[in-house]
């Protein structure tokens, strides 16, 4: 008898139970003690200091614009009050309306153009406008002019009854004469007689919005904007790039505006840190690289020992697939390998044993030809299913394995069943169970299952090891063949007398004829190509049951398979 032996090795050897336990404990240490390291330097190191400089960036930037603010709405200021204290323009408020046109046509001309010569000399201003108490009206730019009694407008009462300087908040076009409707800020003055004090009028500077919102545009980019917001209702007036007010208050900063109350805020988009973060990704990268190389080397020592004993296990189920049943896993673990190795051995020894019986017992009775068919296993199958096995071990799918090796345990240990013919229908289904769940692994999206039966019939008992074989059949030749994703549907119902298991396939299903040619075989238990399975099951439930039970095909070409299972209620 061959023998696979391990040598083992001095000292304490430390244990853990589940295959699965050991691999996670390891990756789970290295994953979280890597997360940590990185995750507390990266983010608190790099995060604080990109907020710090960009927060001082934000700071010089908003105080840059509102330097620049400031000096444009001096200079309409200035301007203004050097129009309203000009001797000319108060020689002309106080007197009455002259009678002859062409003396007011001639001091409009006059003043419009002395108006408009200042305006050429100051940056960013729309235009300067006079409305005189006595009725006369002069402006700085061609724009026809509004005649109207302004006496009853809010606005003129307001600069009228307010010695400072009155900033309007955003309007669509200029009060006094007509504009496109463009929003545009107002700066009103009242001009105060300097002689006697008396109210000679108001002088209007307008300021476009689109001025102000391109000279706050300048400094942040994509990375933040600015917005002017306003002293009523602290609405807002213009702002630059995309609107979206962050909520980190730590990159927020808000200026006073002179003259005005306005204020200007600027805002950090958090995206901006986020970007900065990632430029300094490269030494974390490398930190990154060096940690897993260290997991890598470390799990792929641990994964090799833990898949040896596996590879010593396939080696022997190429033995038994030879027909070589003298053989023996040396067991070494108590672990979930340690129990597919009894398991083997256990099932090795039942084959070789059914083996020899059915070869002295030959011409006994049918039933004891049934038993020892009943007991057949596939060890092609179970190499296959060590092989994927050890794949997903080596490709560090634990779970998977974990999940395959109890499958394939709870198979074997159902199948022997302590030498039971019978087994409850409940037992049946879970061994369907375990077998699906070791192919859907091996064909892996190939194909999906649904098991439906009902509770009332699960006590019942039946004939053990008769639906995988057929549950097989429909997997290599009804899903295995068809172009797309498959599904078998496994399912049952019952009468006061029989219950009829029905097995479904979504495969490319087989002709009329065929399902006649195949049905007349099964039921004369002729000797035909239908699968040494496919007969045993057929066989075994005829045998035992009686001529009126067995299996039966229904089938259409593109319509999948059914094969139904008839046997009695017990």
């Amino acid at each position: 008898m061959k023998l696979f032996k391990k040598p083992h090795s001095k000292g304490h050897r430390f244990h853990i139970r589940s295959i699965g336990g050991q691999i996670f404990t390891l990756i789970m240490v290295i994953t979280v003690s890597s997360v940590l390291i990185l995750g507390i330097t990266y983010f608190y190191l790099a995060g604080n200091i990109i907020k710090d400089n960009l927060s001082a960036v934000l700071t010089e930037v908003v105080k840059g614009n509102v330097l620049e603010l400031e000096n444009l709405l001096d200079s309409a200021l200035k301007n203004s009050l050097r129009i309203a204290n000009d001797p000319k323009f108060q020689a002309v408020l106080r007197k009455e309306i002259p009678d002859d046109i062409s003396e007011i046509y001639s001091q409009e001309l006059e003043l419009d153009n002395q108006l408009s010569y200042i305006q050429n000399y100051v940056d960013d201003i729309f235009g300067f406008y006079i409305i005189g108490a006595n009725g006369l009206q002069f402006k700085s730019n061609f724009s026809s002019p509004i005649y109207q009694d302004w006496k009853d407008f809010t606005w003129y009462r307001h600069i009228i009854y307010s010695s400072n300087p009155i900033w309007f908040a955003p309007h669509n076009g200029s009060f006094t004469v007509n504009t496109i409707g463009q929003p545009l800020i107002t700066l009103g003055l009242r001009i105060v007689d300097k002689s006697t004090g008396a109210i000679l009028g108001v002088i209007l500077t307008d300021i476009e919005v689109e001025t102000i919102r391109k000279m706050i545009s300048q400094g942040l980019g994509d990375s933040g904007h600015l917005s002017l917001i306003g002293n009523v209702g602290h609405e807002e007036i213009t702002h630059s790039g995309v609107n979206s007010i962050s909520t980190d208050k730590s990159l927020t900063e808000s200026i006073p505006i002179k003259y005005t109350g306005w204020r200007l805020d600027g805002y950090i988009h958090p995206s901006t840190i986020q970007a900065s973060v990632f430029t300094m990704f490269k030494p974390i990268f490398i930190l990154i690289l060096l940690i897993a190389v260290i997991d890598f080397i470390a799990a792929l020592s641990f994964v090799s020992r833990t898949i040896s004993p596996l590879r010593d296990l396939a080696g022997l189920m190429k033995i038994v697939q030879s027909g070589n049943f003298n053989v023996n896993m040396d067991i070494q673990t108590d672990d979930e390998i340690g129990m597919l190795s009894s398991s083997f051995n256990v099932m090795v020894a039942k084959i070789h044993t059914l083996m020899k019986d059915l070869y002295e017992e030959h011409e006994k009775l049918h039933i004891s030809e049934m038993k020892t068919l009943e007991a057949q296993i596939n060890p092609h199958f179970l190499y296959n299913t060590l092989e994927s096995i050890i794949w997903l071990a080596r490709a560090g799918q634990n779970d998977d394995v974990v999940r395959l090796v109890f499958s394939l345990t709870n198979l074997l240990r159902i199948g022997l069943s302590r030498g039971r013919t019978l087994v409850t229908i409940e037992e049946e289904i879970e061994h369907i169970r375990n077998y699906l769940v070791i192919q859907e692994t091996r064909f892996e999206d190939e194909f999906e299952s649904v098991i439906s039966i009902p509770e009332t019939i699960v006590k019942n008992k039946t004939l053990k090891l008769i639906l995988q074989p057929l549950v097989e059949n429909a997997i290599y030749h009804g899903i295995m063949q068809a172009d797309e994703k498959g599904k078998i549907t496994i399912s049952a119902d019952c009468t006061a007398n029989d219950i009829y298991f029905r097995i479904r396939d979504t495969g490319p299903g087989i002709s009329p004829e065929e399902v006649e040619q195949l049905n007349g075989y099964l039921s004369e238990m002729k000797e035909a190509n239908v699968g040494i399975g496919l007969r045993s099951v057929n066989e075994r439930i005829k045998l035992y049951f009686g001529p009126e039970y067995g299996v039966e095909f229904k089938s259409a070409p593109g319509e999948g398979t059914e094969v139904a299972v008839h046997i009695p209620r017990i």
